[in-house]
């Protein structure tokens, strides 16, 4: 009976959390190509910080030995769905 009543008090606990949670505007994290000719590091950390205030990298093109600045920030849910 004890063992019954724990699990039972334990589900009513996990249950009122889960529904205690309010869905909030999640972030998501959006990529952008900002040069897609070439990458210098310290050029595309600026650009990126500049536009979004978030880290820009240098990331593989596609082609071998050809890189691209990409920038990486967070955004809305909203956003990420426009961008598709």
């Amino acid at each position: 009976m004890t063992k019954f009543l724990n699990f039972a008090l334990c589900f009513l606990l996990i249950i009122s959390a889960a529904l205690d949670i309010s869905q909030v505007n999640a972030q998501h994290r959006c990529t952008e190509i900002l040069n897609p000719k070439g990458c210098v590091l310290i050029d595309c950390k600026n650009e990126c910080f500049e536009k979004h205030n978030e880290n820009g990298l240098c990331s593989s093109g596609g082609t071998i030995g050809q890189y691209v600045c990409t920038c990486l920030y967070n955004c809305t849910l909203d956003e990420s769905n426009s961008l598709n």
